[in-house]
């Protein structure tokens, strides 16, 4: 990653939590999102709406099941910690389809290690020989950063403007798949500390990059082998935040065809496009699509467990029902479909 664009990742996403949060106001909006996140409680639950009607309004703002609570596990705050748990402890919970999915993963990362090189070597002429990969090339490779951030805080704000609390909603889960995958990203390559291809050139000559391990960019006794690019190429993280940003919008928005094909074809493209820019390796950029795709598919399926939305629920059977309710001096018919 050139210096000109290494900046700070997780101060560029609480800067986009920030731009989200008070666009909008906090107050009203998460009251709005309360009444979401009852999935209309006071229709389908009506034994439920004593307890709506008695809710003592002194109560701290702060201890509301709302995403601005700092005490509620439905808060930003605490769903970061609580995603960062479940993403850690996650291997302790896998079963026999999840170990042979991590092994084929290994295997494939294997496979790209060892043909690293000669993908690189395709691809770092790309530019010279085409003019629209030259042009596009840099373009893309942004919505890996700062483009992409900024299209997330620009959803985020738009949404609020025109009341949609499913676009604030969802902006507000891609930044934390944002933050998540950025920091495991951030561990894996200081662990590794492997050179990227541009360095590998000017450097150590070797193919594939070198693998200097870990903390070794800390490391004094090095002698020339400063410059960052030396150190983070493993994984791409660039890669990791389209796919992080992509996963969310298609979860979320799966019953619309075309977004979740625009989105992991967005994606593609950025981890594409860090082979032609010459950052990165094939095996980075795979590494970093998967911790993207993970952290984002994480983030939202522990979010629909929180508010009793099934990820799957589009794909369940609902059969009809006609329903008699009563309430007090209220009684009427509740259908379902």
């Amino acid at each position: 990653m050139p210096p000109r664009v290494k900046t700070s990742w997780l101060l560029k996403y609480l800067l986009t939590v920030f731009l989200v949060f008070f666009s909008c106001n906090v107050i009203a909006f998460s009251q709005n999102l309360h009444s979401i996140d009852s999935v209309d409680a006071k229709t389908r639950f009506p034994g439920d709406q004593d307890s709506v009607r008695h809710h003592n309004p002194s109560a701290s703002f702060y201890k509301t099941d709302s995403i601005f609570s700092f005490q509620s596990s439905k808060g930003y705050i605490p769903s970061l910690y609580y995603n960062f748990e479940e993403q850690a402890t996650a291997p302790f919970k896998f079963k026999t389809k999840q170990w042979i999915i991590t092994g084929a993963a290994i295997g494939i990362t294997a496979a790209l290690i060892h043909f690293d090189n000669d993908i690189d070597v395709w691809a770092r002429v790309q530019k010279q020989n085409h003019n629209w990969v030259n042009k596009s090339s840099p373009v893309i490779s942004e919505f890996g950063n700062l483009y992409g951030i900024s299209s997330v805080a620009a959803i985020g704000l738009i949404s609020a403007a025109f009341k949609k609390p499913k676009g604030v909603q969802t902006s507000l889960l891609a930044t934390e798949a944002l933050i998540t995958s950025a920091a495991w990203v951030q561990l894996i390559k200081h662990l590794t500390g492997r050179e990227d291809p541009s360095a590998s050139y000017i450097y150590s000559k070797k193919a594939g990059g070198q693998w200097w391990g870990p903390f070794a960019q800390y490391d004094q006794d090095l002698p020339v082998y400063k410059s960052v690019s030396s150190f983070d190429a493993f994984p791409s993280g660039h890669t990791a935040a389209a796919f992080s940003i992509a996963t969310v919008f298609a979860s979320q928005y799966k019953n619309t065809k075309a977004i979740p094909i625009i989105s992991y074809s967005m994606a593609t493209l950025v981890g594409v496009s860090r082979l032609t820019e010459h950052a990165h390796w094939a095996s980075d950029v795979f590494v970093g699509g998967l911790i993207g795709y993970l952290c984002g598919k994480q983030v939202v399926n522990r979010f629909n467990k929180l508010h009793q939305m099934p990820s799957d629920i589009s794909n369940s059977k609902i059969k009809p029902e006609l329903t008699f309710i009563q309430n007090g001096n209220q009684a009427g018919f509740l259908i379902s479909w």
